[in-house]
């Protein structure tokens, strides 16, 4: 048990790393109790060994444990190759979509083109758009990646997040 503690404490974990925790705890606020093997996200590592986690995929459950309390765990991979599809949406009183195709690929990034959409109207000042998979697009930019505990692949777009898109059309309104 003491060669774990002396163990853990040597490894270096910083900011968006991986852990799971080797103690039950409560978050920061007491009202969620997260039970040992917890995965959580590393949002701050300070120099003296205090970490700030929170369990993947929830926001608001915020703990500030020490390195021995958690063990690094190993990040999941970006599984994202190039010609793959992504997608945005977001816009006050409408809903605007913007397509991407990736180009490039590196180890914390991606080079991506905006490509356009093909829409269909179901509605009034609404539909549904799907990316035209021909379209070239000529503006590359270069984002970087971010990989989510379930090996999700997201980076920043025009309307905030921007996630791999699943091959269904896209809602899309110009109510404004």
């Amino acid at each position: 048990m003491n060669d774990t503690l002396t163990m853990n404490t040597k490894q270096s974990i910083k900011r968006n790393d991986f852990v799971a925790l080797n103690v039950s705890t409560k978050s920061r606020y007491g009202t969620v109790f997260y039970p040992v093997g917890t995965k959580c996200r590393v949002s701050k590592a300070q120099r003296n060994g205090l970490l700030s986690v929170s369990p993947e995929g929830q926001y608001g459950g915020t703990m500030h444990l020490s390195k021995e309390h958690v063990t690094k765990i190993e990040s999941p991979k970006a599984n994202v190759k190039v010609g793959d599809i992504f997608v945005s949406a977001g816009g006050y009183e409408q809903t605007n979509v913007t397509f991407y195709r990736i180009v490039a690929v590196t180890n914390a990034s991606v080079e991506i083109v905006v490509i356009g959409g093909n829409r269909k109207y179901t509605g009034p000042m609404c539909g549904e758009t799907v990316p035209i998979l021909n379209d070239v697009g000529s503006d590359r930019k270069t984002v970087r990646i971010r990989v989510d505990g379930d090996g999700t692949v997201s980076f920043k777009g025009i309307w905030g997040s921007t996630f791999p898109w699943n091959g269904q059309p896209c809602f899309f309104s110009e109510w404004h």
